[in-house]
């Protein structure tokens, strides 16, 4: 039985609270709403996991407390999460995950294994969207961490590294006073496949959507339409269905076998830190007006 400590700002942990009540090897010792109730829960509670959830800044206060401590650590946002967090839980041995990583959403993970099996043949256009509405609490935020950081990492995991960043923005302010953005990043693929990724702070509601195409196929997903996911070879469209228990559920099942060394952590910190470096790598595009080289190793399994 693993021990819990679910922690984030007042009111943001309910599903992460949730989720832990359905997984019958974990139990929740202690709710922590600020840092200093989290730093009293780890002096006087035996812990494992801390599941940090939606925070305002910086996540890096919360996830250094616990790394300290020596509890492993899933982070809700990665907006919130920086370098020094995921630095210091190298230098501890702290398994680190981010719970909003597409790899544990169905549609992403499917579309994965289909082109890692070459259900599309060689990737040649990749195009991926990310939108949501207009917030006063997005003013200040970099869009390509906070609504892109999640495809870029997707994308390394699923086709291979990045070798150059283009990246162009627009900010303006509509009718009603909001501030939109609007974002467009081009990454070239290593294995030469070019990736468009689309992202909007403008929309009425969230969505995301892919058109993953390649020399034998696509792969579609739009979480707006009913069917989640679409392939085709030639004028031959499959749409694909998926059942079983949810996102935040399995990824926490995962990640207490990881906790136990039952199985490997399906993100690693290096993956992080490359996703991090293709957001920098587009706004500094953004600043110069010119592409930005960047390689990197980590893992594409």
């Amino acid at each position: 039985m693993v021990k819990v400590v679910v922690a984030g700002e007042a009111g943001t942990s309910v599903k992460e609270s949730q989720a832990w009540l359905r997984i019958k090897e974990a139990e929740i010792v202690g709710v922590a709403d600020s840092l200093s109730s989290l730093r009293e829960i780890l002096q006087g509670t035996e812990v494992d996991i801390v599941d940090i959830g939606s925070v305002t800044d910086s996540a890096d206060p919360w996830v250094t407390l616990a790394a300290q401590a020596g509890k492993h650590i899933l982070c809700a946002g990665s907006p919130a999460l920086g370098r020094e967090g995921i630095s210091l839980c190298d230098q501890y041995d702290i398994v680190l995950q981010l719970a909003n990583t597409l790899r544990f959403a169905p549609e992403y993970e499917q579309a994965h294994e289909q082109i890692k099996n070459g259900a599309i043949g060689k990737a040649g256009v990749i195009r991926l969207r990310r939108g949501a509405p207009a917030s006063a609490t997005n003013v200040g935020k970099c869009i390509f961490q906070a609504l892109g950081m999640r495809e870029f990492e997707w994308l390394r995991w699923t086709f291979g590294e990045v070798e150059r960043v283009m990246a162009r923005e627009v900010k303006h302010t509509n009718e009603s006073g909001q501030i939109v953005h609007y974002a467009l990043v081009m990454l070239r693929m290593a294995g030469g496949a070019i990736a468009h990724v689309e992202l909007s702070w403008a929309e009425g509601t969230e969505y995301a959507s892919f058109e993953l195409a390649g020399d034998q196929g696509m792969i579609t997903h739009d979480s707006r339409e009913s069917t989640p996911i679409r392939w085709s070879r030639g004028e031959q469209f499959l749409p694909t269905t998926f059942q079983g228990m949810d996102l935040m559920q399995r990824q926490r099942e995962h990640f207490i076998r990881c906790v136990q060394k039952q199985e490997g952590p399906r993100l690693y910190s290096c993956d992080l830190l490359a996703a991090l470096d293709i957001a920098s790598a587009a706004r500094k595009s953004v600043k110069t007006g010119q592409s930005v080289k960047l390689m990197h190793g980590g893992d594409e399994g």
